[in-house]
C-alpha cells in the first residue's frame, strides 16, 4: 500500500508538467556520526539516486559533526540535510527546515546502553548511580538523548548522579572501545551499532550485552530506550520548492538495492517532541525557564490567594499601625501625669528626709539637753585642773629657786587636761553638727565606745554602774558613724531612766558577732515593760516619759532600717529590758557580704 502511494504521488508530481531538468549542483549535508568516510559510503546510493532521478544534476555529500551542521544551516552553506531525528527537531524550530522525506534503513533509532558482560553488579539502568558513562556527546539523540529520557523516567540525572558523562566524540565506535577497555563502566550508542560491530568482527561476541534491554516489535536488536522514527531528509528555508519536490520524487521513486536503504513519505515526528519536552531541551529549553506569563496562567489561583492574604495583611497593619498610634499617644498622656507624679514623690520625699533630718537634729539636742549636766561635769573635770596646776606653777615661781622640773610636769598636766576638755566639746560639736549621712564600713564596738565616752558623764551623775562586754574580731559594718552613735546615745539613756531609782543600777553594753552581722546589746535592770507598751514601743509620738516628746525610739527604728538592720526590744532575764540593734555585714570587694560563704 505505501508503495502504491508513492508511486500516485510520483505521478501526480510528473502530471503537473513539471520544468524540465537543468544541470546544477546540490549539496547534502549529513551526520556523520560513523565518521565521514563511512558517512560518504553509506549516503552515496541516496546521491546516486537523487541523480538518477534529476539527470545532469551533481549530487555532493558533505559530512559534518553536530554543531558543524547547524553552523552550515545557518550560514545556507548547503541545500539539504540529513540527520538523526532529534537533531531535525531543533533545526526544524530554530531555522525552519522541513522533511520531505523518511529513511527506511530498517533500524531503529533507539538508544543501547551497553556494559561488559562479566559486570553482574549492573543489571537496570538505577545501577549506573555512581559510575563513569561513555557517550559520543550529549547532543547525539540516538546515542545519548533516547537514553537520557529512560535514565530520568528511572530517577537518574546522567549529569548529577554519574561518577561521570565521558564524551569521545565521533565516530560512535570509540564508546564500545572504551566499555572494551575498562575505562568506563558503561556506554550509550545507537541501536544495532553493537550487533553489526559483531557482525563486522570488530567486537567479540558477548564481551558487551545491552543493559535493560526492551522488547519491540519494531528490530531484532537489543536496545534500552523507545523506539524513534528514522532519519529524515529536509530541505533548508532557502532552497527552491521546485527542486525541494524533484528531490523528493527521485528518493520516492528510488528502488533501492537489496540490503540497501531506501526512502518512504515524511513520518511523524511527535515522539521525539514529546522525548524533548520530557527532558526540556532543543525547542523546549524554555520550559526549565518559565516566564512570568507563564506563570500566571499556570498558578493564577495561587496568586489570587496569595494577593487576598497580601491585601488583609496590609489591612491588618494599617489596623494595628494605627491602634498603635493611639496607644502611643495614650501612652505618652500617662508618661506625662506619670512624670508629674513621680516629681512630685521625689519632692515630697526630699521634704520628708529634710523634715527627719531636722528631727534627727532635735533628737540629738534632746540627747545633749538629757545630758547637759553630765557634759558640764565632765569640762568642769580638765579646767579645774588646769586652774589647780596654773596656781601650783604661779607658787613655785614665787619661790627660789624655781622647781624647773615641777614646772615642766605641771605644764604637761595643764596640756593633758586642755586636750581632754578640747575633746569633750569636739565630741559634742561633731554629735551636733547637722550634716548628710555618709556610710563607710564601721567597727560596731568601736562606735559603741564612742558612744560611751559621750555617755559617761551623764551615766555617773545618774549613780549607774557601766559594764562592757566588747567581742574581738566582729564583721565591718556599713553606716554613718554620727546616726549610729545618737541610735545607742538614745539607748542608753532610756536604760539609765529606766533604771532611776534601782538600787544598785547597772547598764551593760555588749558587742557579738550575730547572723552574719554584729550586733550591739543595751541591757538594764529596771522594772521592765509591760506588753501593752512593747506593742506600741516603736510608734511616733507614744511615750511614757512625763516630758518625752515619743520621737527617740521611732527615729531610732528609722535609722536602723536604712541601715538594713533591725531594732528590737526583748525582757532581760535578770529582770530589765535588752534593745539590741542588729546590723549587716559589709559586702566586700566583689559584691559579697563579709561572711557570706558563697
Amino acid at each position: 500500500m505505501r508503495r502504491f502511494v508513492v508511486l500516485l504521488i510520483a505521478a501526480v508530481v510528473l502530471a503537473a508538467g513539471l520544468a524540465p531538468a537543468r544541470a546544477e549542483t546540490i549539496r547534502i549535508g549529513v551526520l556523520a556520526f560513523l565518521g565521514a568516510e563511512r558517512s560518504l559510503e553509506e549516503w552515496g546510493p541516496t546521491a546516486r539516486a537523487v541523480e538518477a532521478g534529476l539527470p545532469g544534476t551533481t549530487v555532493t555529500i558533505v559530512p559534518y559533526d553536530h554543531a558543524g551542521l547547524g553552523r552550515a544551516v545557518a550560514a545556507g552553506e548547503i541545500d539539504f540535510l540529513i540527520t538523526n531525528p532529534g537533531h531535525y527537531v531543533e533545526l526544524e524550530v530554530a531555522h525552519g527546515v522541513s522533511r520531505i522525506a523518511t529513511l527506511e534503513s530498517g533500524l531503529p533509532v533507539a538508544a543501547a546502553i551497553v556494559v561488559r558482560s562479566e559486570r553482574s553488579d549492573l543489571r537496570d539502568l538505577a545501577d549506573l548511580a555512581g559510575k563513569r558513562v561513555a557517550v559520543v556527546g550529549t547532543t547525539a539523540f540516538g546515542g545519548f538523548q533516547a537514553a537520557w529520557r529512560e535514565l530520568a523516567a528511572a530517577g537518574l540525572d546522567p549529569f548529577r548522579d554519574l561518577a561521570g558523562l565521558d564524551g569521545v566524540g565521533f565516530p560512535m565506535t570509540g564508546v564500545l572501545d572504551a566499555v572494551l577497555t575498562n575505562r568506563v563502566d558503561a556506554g550509550i550508542v545507537r541501536a544495532c551499532l553493537l550487533e553489526q560491530r559483531e557482525a563486522d568482527g570488530a567486537v567479540a561476541r558477548g564481551a558487551l550485552r545491552v543493559l535493560a534491554p526492551r522488547s519491540t516489535a519494531a528490530t531484532s536488536c537489543r536496545v534500552s530506550s523507545r523506539v524513534y522514527p528514522d532519519w529524515p531528509i529536509a530541505k533548508l528555508r532557502g532552497t527552491a520548492p521546485d527542486l525541494a519536490k524533484r528531490v523528493a520524487t527521485a528518493l520516492l521513486t528510488f528502488r533501492p538495492a537489496p540490503g540497501q536503504a531506501g526512502w518512504t513519505v515524511p513520518l511523524d515526528y511527535q515522539p521525539v517532541h514529546e522525548a524533548f519536552r520530557d527532558l526540556k531541551i532543543g525547542p523546549y529549553e524554555s520550559l526549565r525557564h518559565v516566564s512570568a506569563r507563564e506563570l500566571l496562567a499556570r498558578y493564577w489561583q495561587v496568586f489570587a490567594i496569595l494577593g487576598i492574604a497580601l491585601g488583609a495583611w496590609g489591612v491588618h497593619v494599617l489596623r494595628v499601625e494605627r491602634l498603635v498610634r493611639r496607644r502611643t499617644a495614650e501612652l505618652a498622656t500617662v508618661n506625662v501625669d506619670l512624670r508629674r507624679e513621680i516629681e512630685q514623690r521625689r519632692r515630697a520625699e526630699e521634704r520628708e528626709a529634710q523634715h527627719r533630718r531636722e528631727l534627727d537634729h532635735a533628737a540629738r539636742l534632746s540627747i545633749l539637753g538629757e545630758m547637759a549636766g553630765g557634759m558640764a561635769h565632765e569640762l568642769n573635770q580638765p579646767l579645774a585642773a588646769i586652774a589647780n596646776y596654773a596656781d601650783g606653777c604661779e607658787l613655785r615661781l614665787k619661790t627660789a629657786p624655781v622647781d624647773t622640773a615641777a614646772l615642766v610636769g605641771a605644764t604637761r598636766r595643764i596640756r593633758q587636761q586642755a586636750e581632754r576638755a578640747a575633746q569633750v566639746v569636739q565630741r559634742m560639736r561633731a554629735f551636733l553638727r547637722k550634716r548628710e549621712p555618709v556610710h563607710a564600713p564601721l567597727d560596731l564596738a568601736e562606735v559603741a565606745g564612742e558612744a560611751l565616752e559621750l555617755f559617761e558623764g551623764p551615766a555617773r551623775r545618774a549613780g549607774v554602774a557601766v559594764e562592757t562586754v566588747f567581742a574581738a574580731g566582729l564583721p565591718a559594718v556599713l553606716g554613718d558613724r554620727i546616726q549610729l552613735q545618737q541610735v545607742l546615745l538614745n539607748l542608753m539613756q532610756n536604760a539609765v531612766d529606766a533604771s532611776a531609782g534601782m538600787p544598785a543600777a547597772t547598764l551593760r553594753v555588749e558587742t557579738a558577732a550575730h547572723d552574719g552581722g554584729a550586733c550591739v546589746a543595751v541591757a538594764d535592770r529596771g522594772s521592765g515593760m509591760p506588753a501593752e507598751v512593747k506593742a506600741r514601743l516603736f510608734e511616733p509620738f507614744f511615750t511614757t516619759k512625763p516630758t518625752g516628746l515619743g520621737l527617740g525610739l521611732a527615729l531610732c527604728r528609722s535609722i536602723v532600717e536604712e541601715h538594713r538592720g533591725r531594732l528590737e526590744a526583748a525582757d532581760n532575764p535578770g529582770g530589765g529590758t535588752v534593745m539590741r540593734l542588729w546590723l549587716p555585714a559589709a559586702p566586700d570587694d566583689d559584691g559579697r557580704e563579709d561572711g557570706d560563704p558563697r
